[in-house]
């Protein structure tokens, strides 16, 4: 796979990633973009198994209107597996009120399997 094509897939797979969680799909649809049983999730003091993902992302639908905004987006890899790079601003209401914005960056590590799955999603804190 040349490096363009590498390239725009994996800016439409982070852009779409994050697209669908702002907007709140139900889980159902994010898991067909992992790698199932053998996601790891890397957040900041929360590594997070597969069933601890569900739980988060079914958390944050229930007390956060998000969105996430890309600044920076770098991908690398072959044809069977992708690396994305992204700097991030997330900003969302809580549903109790008041407002949280974090700075993360972001990798996402994919596998091809039928399509690209995430296997590993880190985040670490810009400030």
């Amino acid at each position: 796979m040349e490096e363009r094509e590498l390239t725009e897939q994996g800016e439409a797979f982070i852009r779409g990633w994050y697209a669908r969680i702002d907007a709140k799909v139900p889980f159902e649809e994010i898991v067909g973009d992992t790698a199932g049983e053998s996601l790891i999730v890397d957040f900041p003091g929360n590594p997070l198994d597969f069933c601890g993902f569900k739980s988060w992302y079914e958390g944050q639908c229930r007390d956060f209107t998000g969105r996430h905004q890309l600044h920076t987006v770098r991908v690398s890899g072959s044809d069977t597996e992708m690396e994305i790079f992204s700097e991030i601003t997330w900003t969302a209401e809580k549903t109790e009120g008041g407002t949280l914005t974090l700075y993360p960056n972001v990798t996402l590590r994919l596998v091809m399997d039928g399509g690209w799955k995430v296997r590993y999603y880190g985040c670490v804190d810009r400030k």
